[in-house]
């Protein structure tokens, strides 16, 4: 029986999408692949005794990461400006935007659709009529 110490290694087959994943996070954290590799099969080991079913499906959704290039082009496509407010309208609370007709005030758009004209003082909204 093969027996491997905590220094051993073995060589493996892996992904390269993972690899360059691997080189560009691990960057970051001043980490070369191999170790950002390691880095996240340990939190993997810990947290596949602690995460079950649906829980491992979010996690793993999070972990889906986009292509910069296409999210920058999506953030400034009218699809993605939609996106991006019907979001903000799900998970806050009313969206402001400049007032193209009136430049000394700003639009309040809410959650439901209506919207209000008015303006900031002492960081409150204040409808004008």
């Amino acid at each position: 029986m093969l027996q491997s110490s905590p220094m051993s290694s073995i060589p493996l087959r892996i992904d390269s999408e993972l690899v360059n994943m691997a080189r560009t996070t691990g960057a970051l954290f001043d980490r070369p692949p191999t170790a950002q590799i390691e880095h996240w099969a340990k939190l993997g080991r810990v947290l596949d005794s602690v995460l079950v079913g649906e829980s491992v499906a979010k996690v793993k959704q999070r972990g889906n990461v986009a292509d910069l290039d296409q999210v920058v082009a999506l953030s400034q496509s009218e699809k993605g400006r939609k996106k991006a407010l019907a979001l903000i309208a799900k998970h806050a609370g009313p969206v402001y935007e400049a007032d193209t007709t009136a430049p000394d005030l700003i639009i309040e758009r809410r959650a439901d659709g209506s919207t209000r004209r008015g303006r900031f003082s002492n960081r409150q909204f204040i409808p004008v009529e």
